[in-house]
C-alpha cells in the first residue's frame, strides 16, 4: 500500500518528533539530598591532572608553545592588547599549559576577560592544533568536561559540555538556569569538606549551588549522555 503525500508527511513529522524527544531525554537535571551527594562523592571519578610544574620539557611541548605564540601574533592588535591587559603576567611558558594524559591533550590557557578563560587545545602526540574551547571546570574519565561560564557579577549556573573523540573535539550540550548560582562551584568553604563539583561514573555530574528563588543551598545531579551533538568549536578565537 502506497502512502499518500499527506500521510507521508504526517509520518515524517511523527518520526522527527520522536527523535527530538529521544535527544532531549538524555540530559536531565535533578535536585538531590546532601546524603546522596555525599555518598556519590565517596566514589567520584578522579582524573589525572598534571600540574604545570610537572609537565616535562619535550619536543611536543615546545611545538605547542611555539604554535600558541604564532596564533597569538596572528590575532588583531586590539585582541592581543585585551589579553595582556586581562593578565599582566601573560607569556608563552609551561605555566599556561594544561596536560590531560588520558585525553591525550595539551591546552594553552588564554584569558577571554577578567572572569573567564578559553583554551587552545593540541594533540599531545603530534602537537597538532585541534580547536579552542571554554576552560574546563571539571573533567571525567570518559573524555567529557564541563565548563562554568564566568561573569562579572550575579553568576547564573551556565554550563557547557565538551568532548574529545579521536580527532574530533566539540561542544555537545549546554545548560543555563538563572535561578541557580554558578559561582558557588568555585568556592570551597572551610566548613564544607566535599568538593563543590565532581563527576561520577556513567557521565553523571554532581554540584553544589545556591537557589536564589528559595534562598537556600542545594545539590544537583546532572545526567549527561551524548546523542545529537552540536559539533561546533566551543571557543571564540
Amino acid at each position: 500500500m502506497k502512502l499518500t503525500d499527506k500521510r507521508f508527511w504526517i509520518l515524517l513529522i511523527v518520526i522527527a518528533s520522536a527523535a527530538v524527544a529521544s535527544a532531549q531525554a538524555v540530559f536531565s537535571v535533578e535536585e538531590i539530598s546532601y546524603v546522596e551527594y555525599a555518598d556519590a562523592e565517596k566514589e567520584y571519578s578522579r582524573y589525572n591532572v598534571i600540574p604545570a610544574d610537572s609537565i616535562p620539557d619535550n619536543k611536543i611541548v615546545n611545538m605547542v608553545l611555539k604554535e600558541s605564540k604564532n596564533k597569538f601574533e596572528r590575532l588583531d592588535s586590539v585582541t592581543r592588547q585585551e589579553i595582556t591587559y586581562f593578565d599582566e603576567g601573560f607569556g608563552f611558558n609551561k605555566q599556561r599549559l594544561l596536560y590531560f594524559p588520558e585525553l591525550n591533550l595539551y591546552g594553552f590557557v588564554i584569558p577571554d576577560n577578567p572572569f573567564d578563560d578559553s583554551v587552545w587545545w593540541f594533540d599531545a602526540e603530534s602537537g597538532r592544533y585541534l580547536c579552542d574551547a571554554a576552560s574546563p571546570t571539571a573533567i571525567n574519565a570518559n573524555g567529557i568536561y564541563v565548563s562554568q561560564t564566568g561573569h562579572d557579577c550575579d553568576w547564573p549556573l551556565e554550563l557547557r559540555f565538551f568532548r574529545r573523540e579521536r580527532d574530533e573535539f566539540y561542544e555537545f550540550e549546554s545548560y543555563k538556569n538563572t535561578q541557580f548560582n554558578g559561582e558557588t562551584i568555585f568556592c570551597q568553604q572551610e566548613d564544607f569538606k566535599l568538593p563543590p563539583i565532581f563527576w561520577h561514573d556513567n557521565n553523571i555530574l554532581y554540584l553544589k549551588t545556591y537557589d536564589h528563588k528559595r534562598q537556600k543551598e542545594l545539590y544537583l545531579k546532572i545526567k549527561v549522555q551524548q546523542s545529537v551533538g552540536n559539533c561546533e568549536e566551543g571557543g571564540k578565537r
